[in-house]
């Protein structure tokens, strides 16, 4: 997927979206779909990336602010066939910042275990 896979996805509250990214270099904003459609509008200032993820109505901005406006392709179609609401793969930074969580939990877990059973540091 290129640069889709190298943006930074900051994950948004909507019925719509699940995340949104904007490659400032390019003006380029991405928006992901909730059933895995990936969005490329091309020529888009960074105040419309920013209005869109403090939108309190993602969808509402979306078609009064971005649809129709900005030139646009499909970067990447859904991989899960019609199922409606499928989960985005979470970017590699997503999947280390969880895996630093959990082995954190982890590491509290075992020191607990081992104070519960009268073991001191």
């Amino acid at each position: 997927m290129g640069v889709v896979s190298t943006v930074e996805w900051v994950p948004v509250e909507s019925g719509l979206f699940s995340s949104a990214a904007y490659r400032a270099s390019e003006h380029q904003l991405y928006l992901r779909f909730h059933d895995g459609k990936i969005y490329r509008f091309f020529e888009c200032p960074v105040a419309v990336y920013c209005e869109f993820v403090a939108a309190a109505s993602k969808g509402r901005y979306f078609s009064q602010q971005i649809r129709n406006r900005f030139r646009y392709e499909m970067v990447c179609r859904s991989r899960s066939g019609n199922r409606r609401y499928a989960r985005p793969q979470p970017s590699l930074a997503e999947q280390l910042r969880a895996s630093v969580l959990l082995a954190k939990a982890s590491a509290v877990q075992r020191r607990d275990a081992a104070q519960a059973a009268g073991v001191q540091d």
